[in-house]
């Protein structure tokens, strides 16, 4: 159902409004991928059918909100929610302890990290707000997790659709282009992450 061309009209119909809802939704949980949202964004932009700032903006602020969403429910409700069907579908025992194992090994840049894995990135908020991880370190480490990682997908979906016209062979073809962007994408996750943790074992030593 939600291919990148129903969220290519669904933008062109409701631009900013769908990119914030439909990001929304899906960083509560429901199975609809963000990166093809961004790259349709992007897209648009690309298109001149959006502005980048704004685009940006709404995609941050939807992304940001639904994260917001879950870490409340796996802290006020986390144990009301495990309880329940959907939630012993959502958590099976074994899918708890690779995220318990997450949190035991790396601690708070779980939170970052998990932005970056789309399986885990769901149970990786809802379990910090379960173990009522400081809510000003998970906005601060969650924000800077999204904003490397959404605001790059649309740079690239913009460049691809500056270079394609809108038409089926060239969304195709954007679509080719944009996923070699994961590249870009790797190397600056890697880079930010190696910095923090230099960051880290530095304040470390000085303590």
């Amino acid at each position: 159902m939600f291919t990148l061309d129903f969220l290519i009209q669904a933008i062109s119909s409701y631009r900013y409004a769908a990119m914030f809802g439909i990001l929304f939704v899906s960083a509560m949980g429901v199975p609809i991928p963000e990166e093809p949202l961004l790259i349709a964004s992007g897209l648009s932009v690309g298109w001149g059918t959006s502005l980048f700032g704004f685009t940006c903006l709404a995609c941050l602020a939807g992304i940001l909100s639904g994260d917001l969403w879950v870490y409340f429910l796996g802290r006020r409700g986390g144990k009301w929610f495990l309880q329940t069907r959907l939630g012993s579908v959502v958590f099976s025992e074994s899918r708890q302890k690779r995220i318990e194992h997450l949190f035991e090994k790396h601690g708070m840049k779980t939170v970052f990290l998990g932005r970056f894995i789309p399986a885990v990135r769901f149970g990786v908020f809802f379990f910090a707000g379960r173990h009522r991880m400081d809510l000003r370190k998970f906005i601060g480490l969650n924000a800077l997790g999204a904003v490397v990682y959404a605001p790059l997908w649309i740079w690239l979906s913009t460049l691809a659709g500056k270079r394609f016209s809108r038409s089926p062979e060239a969304v195709a073809h954007a679509k080719e282009w944009v996923g070699n962007g994961n590249t870009i994408v790797l190397i600056t996750v890697l880079t930010v992450v190696a910095v923090m943790i230099w960051g880290f074992g530095r304040k470390s030593k000085q303590t």
